[in-house]
C-alpha cells in the first residue's frame, strides 16, 4: 500500500482558508478610507486593464480605457453621472441599479483625481439619480 505525505498546519489567529484544490487564492480588505485618501490623485495600482476592478462592469478593454481617460478628467460629480449614464447605455453588466450602489461609486471616484467638490458618494448618488431621471434609453 502506497503512503501518503503526511501535511501539518498550523494556523494561529485571522481569517484562515485551506484550498488544497486551488490554484489561486485572493484576498481583499475593503473599508480603508485612510488608503484611499492617501492614493488619491495616483493611477490606478492595478498593472492591467484586464484585472481592473471595473472590469467586472466593462468586459471590452478599449471601452473600459476609454471610460478611465473620461473619468480621470472629470471635475463634476454632473460630469461624472453623465459618464455612467453612458455607461448604463453601452455596458449590459452596468445597470441603473448597479450605478447608484456605494461599491460601484467608490470604484469611480478613485478614478476622478479632478472631481474636487461633491466627491461624497451620497453627492454623486445625488448626480446619477438626476441624470437617470431624465434619461431617455437609447435601447429597447
Amino acid at each position: 500500500m502506497e503512503e501518503k505525505t503526511q501535511i501539518i498546519f498550523n494556523i494561529s489567529g485571522g481569517n484562515n482558508q485551506i484550498l488544497p484544490n486551488a490554484t489561486k487564492a485572493e484576498q481583499h480588505f475593503y473599508g480603508d478610507e485612510l488608503a484611499r485618501k492617501m492614493l488619491k490623485g495616483y493611477p490606478s495600482c492595478s498593472s492591467s486593464t484586464e484585472e481592473h476592478p471595473l472590469a467586472l462592469y466593462i468586459n471590452n478593454v478599449e471601452n473600459l480605457k476609454g471610460y478611465l481617460a473620461q473619468l480621470a478628467t472629470c471635475t463634476s460629480a454632473t460630469e461624472l453621472a453623465m459618464i455612467v449614464i453612458k455607461m448604463v447605455e453601452q455596458e449590459p453588466k452596468v445597470t441603473k441599479e448597479d450605478a447608484v450602489k456605494e461599491r460601484f461609486i467608490s470604484l469611480l471616484l478613485t478614478h476622478a483625481p479632478k472631481l474636487e467638490k461633491g466627491t461624497s458618494v451620497s453627492n454623486v448618488r445625488a448626480r446619477i439619480n438626476d441624470a437617470l431621471a431624465k434619461y431617455k434609453p437609447l435601447k429597447k
